[in-house]
């Protein structure tokens, strides 16, 4: 995402915990910044992408926070997956402190985010996101205002609850095959063939026929997110069986060593 934004010709500046990971855009033109509170006094934007709640509040808050930096006016953008109600909090600060802030979580991976072919889906002002409307367009086609603060993590969290499941479903579909006596190959050709297909089965076809399971989208992502739509799912009150048990599944499979492969390797818990 960083590496478009340059390539577009905008101005960069660049925060990563792990100095050596942003490494690669300092040398394409970026400006490293040594905390985020540097990084907010430079910029008029600042796009997030971190893995949880923690990470978020760790760079957003605190004497070297980002809101300890920035101007009036500056936008914050959330591109990772948290919870509804940190979302909501960090909102009413930012507003409190003369800020906006967008959550705008992605639905692609990786390629996507190479190609500028993200789906962003976005809670917070609408007249906000109209002003980052050109820098998100940049980074991907596809850009849906959802709601008030916290609906873009809403939806990005039902969206994930359903990738988790299929990938549950479509691990045990290909144990039975198999233990029936089909071939993988033969399975995958009925599941691509059928109703049951879906883009998710096709971005991860090739981990499943080569029994390879790099990571596009990490295991423990994907728990982490299951678990955020479960707790949200109790805490409005709902029963949500199926989700329950597939959140215990990949909870498990992340605590006996799968969290960093693909999630789609979950086959391999079962």
């Amino acid at each position: 995402m960083a590496g478009r934004l340059l390539k577009a010709g905008y101005p960069l500046t660049v925060f990563n915990r792990s100095p050596q990971k942003s490494k690669s855009l300092v040398d394409q033109g970026a400006k490293p910044a040594s905390t985020p509170k540097e990084l907010a006094g430079a910029a008029e934007i600042i796009i997030m992408m971190l893995s949880d709640d923690s990470a978020v509040r760790q760079v957003i808050e605190g004497r070297e926070g980002a809101f300890a930096g920035a101007h009036p006016g500056t936008i914050f953008v959330d591109c990772g997956t948290i919870s509804v109600k940190t979302t909501q909090d960090l909102a009413s600060q930012a507003e409190n402190s003369g800020f906006h802030w967008l959550d705008a979580p992605v639905l692609g991976g990786p390629a996507a985010a190479e190609s500028g072919d993200l789906p962003f889906v976005v809670g917070g002002e609408k007249e906000i996101l109209e002003k980052v409307g050109d820098t998100l367009k940049v980074l991907g086609k596809k850009i849906t205002w959802m709601g008030q603060s916290g609906m873009g993590q809403a939806a990005k969290q039902v969206h994930n609850m359903v990738a988790g499941i299929f990938l549950e479903a479509y691990g045990e579909a290909i144990h039975l095959g198999e233990k029936w006596g089909l071939t993988r190959k033969q399975i995958l050709e009925v599941l691509s063939q059928g109703a049951v297909n879906s883009p998710l089965l096709g971005y991860k076809i090739s981990k499943y026929e080569t029994d390879k399971f790099d990571p596009s989208f990490a295991l423990a992502l994907m728990s982490k997110d299951l678990e955020l739509a479960q707790k949200a799912g109790t805490e409005l009150g709902l029963s949500l069986s199926v989700l329950k048990r597939v959140s215990d599944i990949f909870a498990e499979a992340k605590a006996n060593g799968l969290g960093e492969e693909d999630s789609s390797a979950i086959i391999k818990a079962l």
